[in-house]
């Protein structure tokens, strides 16, 4: 039997899903509200530009509900105190009110500040978990690590010297080693979670997001004629 007219409206259209994780077409307008911010007022008057802001959004949405599928998959959690303490050491760095005034003035809700915060949490606790800390480093890879930044520093005194100042200790020198190589293998990991977790795209409600530029060309023709 199919569902009932009610029941369809009750489900949500997804815009973007895994086999376990669905974001909406209100979510992703959310997403695409605060995205907006960074971009100038009037960027949609450039259609192009516009258009390639949403797909870039789309694909980072999608990378995102792999991490949030494989963490909600493998029991990787944060709590509601690893939050709040999260969220007080983060705000040290905000006088006053300046947090607030800054979601203001980018027009973002403290509740959608809060569940993005806790979003990322989870997926930094998914990639330190599954990718950084199974990461194996030998002795080769520090002596190497080590002479790859000797050689920077005495050709490039202004900047990697800084950085071979700053590794004071092998621990550190370890450290930075292991976030090297969680970069270089970060590409490899994220696609075999995508084949795990396989994104669907409803292209056709992805279309209400984007301005049709053939449309807006033929627009832009009827008002010159009209002049």
């Amino acid at each position: 039997m199919g569902c009932s007219e009610s029941e369809n409206e009750t489900v949500p259209r997804f815009l973007i899903k895994t086999p376990s994780m669905i974001i909406t077409g209100s979510e992703f307008l959310e997403e695409l509200d605060l995205k907006r911010a960074a971009y100038p007022y009037n960027i949609d008057e450039n259609p192009a530009e516009y258009n390639e802001m949403v797909i870039h959004l789309v694909k980072m949405l999608s990378e995102e509900i792999i991490l949030l599928s494989a963490a909600a998959d493998k029991g990787v959690i944060v709590t509601d105190h690893d939050v709040e303490s999260a969220e007080d050491e983060f705000k040290k760095d905000y006088p006053e009110d300046s947090f607030e005034q800054i979601l203001l003035k980018n027009a973002v809700s403290y509740s959608f500040w809060k569940r993005r915060f806790k979003k990322n949490m989870i997926m930094d606790k998914l990639i330190d978990q599954e990718l950084k800390q199974k990461i194996e480093i030998t002795s080769q890879d520090i002596v190497e690590f080590y002479k790859k930044h000797s050689i920077a520093d005495t050709r490039s005194p202004d900047n990697s010297a800084l950085v071979l100042k700053k590794i004071e200790n092998e621990k550190e020198l370890v450290s930075r080693l292991r976030m090297q190589k969680t970069q270089d293998h970060y590409d490899e990991w994220i696609q075999q979670l995508g084949n795990d977790y396989p994104v669907e795209i409803n292209k056709e409600k992805l279309k209400t997001f984007l301005i049709d530029i053939e449309k807006n060309e033929e627009s832009e023709n009827a008002t010159d004629k009209n002049r």
